[in-house]
């Protein structure tokens, strides 16, 4: 297995969909602050919390960074590293842009992402337990791939947060799975 343990805020719907979207895609740099300690305490419940060394955020391309200098993921990690008192370390580089995941199927979001992240040179991952962040898991297409690439780095254990789940009803280590 790839990943070990995922947690999440909620299920991506209605109130949480339409705040994380406002957060992604009108630069409401200020949300961070409130999602990333919802995820905070999402990860502070996990029978694994003690486990992780290091958060990791699913990085973007330099090509979105000069069109949208905000990246919801970093900033949620830099948040989520911060109160749970971790390391936020940019371990991951995406090398290939490619077509935005939304709209595509799971197939073609593996095939989306294959190939492109790398573990940055110099980064050496002895036998390291991480937090992979990001903010979505719609098929899991995203964090697997960036999983797959911490493994084969060295990492010995990869767990993943993430704020909102799409397409599912139920969480038990959410802190909002009412929702």
């Amino acid at each position: 297995m790839k990943i070990e343990a995922t947690v999440r805020v909620g299920v991506y719907r209605e109130l949480l969909a339409q705040m994380l979207r406002t957060y992604k895609f009108h630069g409401r740099e200020e949300l961070a602050l409130l999602l990333g300690g919802w995820l905070a305490e999402s990860i502070e419940g996990a029978p694994w919390r003690d486990r992780i060394e290091a958060v990791v955020s699913v990085p973007t391309h330099w090509s979105r960074r000069v069109s949208r200098p905000f990246h919801a993921a970093d900033a949620l990690a830099s948040s989520v590293a911060r109160r749970v008192n971790l390391p936020h370390v940019p371990i991951l580089r995406r090398v290939r842009a490619g077509p935005r995941q939304i709209g595509l199927s799971h197939t073609d979001r593996v095939v989306n992402v294959r190939g492109a992240f790398v573990i940055r040179k110099g980064v050496t991952l002895r036998d390291a337990r991480v937090l992979l962040v990001d903010d979505v898991r719609t098929t899991g297409a995203t964090i697997e791939e960036c999983a797959k690439v911490l493994r084969r780095g060295g990492a010995a254990e990869v767990y993943a947060a993430v704020v909102l789940r799409v397409g599912s009803t139920y969480s038990k280590s959410g802190i909002l799975s009412a929702i």
